[in-house]
């Protein structure tokens, strides 16, 4: 990168530890801090993926690869993040970026959500930013633009079971979500156990399965990510979802389940030291864990690195 585009890259100095999941061991896609913010990314495009601002604009740049980066080590809210997110950055996405690294891009949209229940969706809808912020927002899939999810998961409010929409689109996943948060019982006892089974439970319910043929809309992007995979053969799992996860605000717990793996594996931030000094931390391929005869708490098995990680200066 030359020293022009390096100088409108936002920099930061982390202030919260945190635990999260790169993809392709390209970007964190992932994540929860612990002041217990949680931070994810999916897959999705409305038009320009790239914020249009003014020339002179004094704001700095954030990729989107650096979105759950940004979020986790910065903000201890979702009202801190949103706040700063408005005023201080604007939003590009990699794709077509020769110095990315890699050949491909993926546009995505950005959920978060803290400990005191708020959440926030953020969205690139033609070259501007939206920012949905509130309870209400707790749910997403990919495309349509969020108001479109939100329109129409509304005809759905007071539908049966058996009136939901079965297909494995955006939307449809979207209206099944919204269902099934709604109708989530209160755990047994009040206790944590219970609530993620609920919630793998809930997820069993919207996920893609293994074999899922890709969308005849993102065949193009499927070929460019097979293209940069290690071992081709890994894209057995069709267009499946590869991984879900749980993140517990509250007890700063982090639960992680591979597709290739009959049960999860777990971080739970009273475990680890987080103090200045501390090396950061990882396992490379953390989805065969199974593979690796792994179960339950996976922090004996994080191995320290120094220097860079997937692009990203550590220091």
């Amino acid at each position: 990168m030359d020293e022009a585009k390096r100088s409108k890259a936002i920099s930061w100095t982390v202030k919260y530890g945190n635990v999260a999941i790169y993809e392709n061991n390209k970007f964190p896609n992932d994540g929860l801090n612990k002041a217990g913010v949680t931070a994810r990314t999916l897959y999705y495009l409305e038009g320009s993926p790239n914020e249009i601002i003014a020339p002179d604009s004094e704001k700095k740049e954030l990729d989107e690869d650096h979105w759950v980066s940004f979020v986790l080590d910065n903000f201890a809210t979702v009202a801190e993040a949103v706040d700063t997110i408005r005023s201080q950055v604007y939003i590009v996405s990699v794709v077509g970026k020769k110095d990315s690294g890699y050949s491909y891009g993926t546009p995505k949209h950005l959920a978060i959500a803290d400990a005191t229940g708020d959440s926030a969706i953020v969205e690139i809808q033609d070259g501007k930013v939206k920012i949905f912020h509130g309870r209400e927002f707790q749910i997403l899939t990919n495309n349509p633009a969020y108001q479109k999810q939100f329109a129409n998961t509304a005809k759905y409010k007071n539908a049966e079971q058996e009136q939901l929409p079965v297909s494995w689109s955006g939307a449809d996943r979207f209206v099944s979500a919204d269902y099934f948060l709604r109708h989530f019982p209160k755990p047994w006892k009040n206790d944590a156990p219970t609530g993620y089974g609920f919630m793998y439970s809930g997820l069993a319910s919207v996920v893609m399965p293994a074999g899922l043929p890709s969308p005849a809309e993102d065949t193009e992007l499927v070929k460019k990510l097979v293209a940069n995979l290690l071992d081709p053969n890994e894209t057995c799992g069709g267009a499946s979802t590869y991984w879900q996860s749980i993140s517990d605000l509250t007890n700063k717990h982090y639960r992680f389940k591979s597709l290739i793996a009959p049960s999860d594996v777990y971080f739970d931030f009273d475990d680890y030291n987080f103090a200045k000094g501390q090396p950061v931390r990882l396992i490379k391929r953390i989805d065969l864990y199974a593979q690796e005869g792994w179960s339950g708490n996976v922090i004996p098995h994080l191995v320290a690195i120094q220097g860079d990680i997937y692009g990203q200066s550590i220091e």
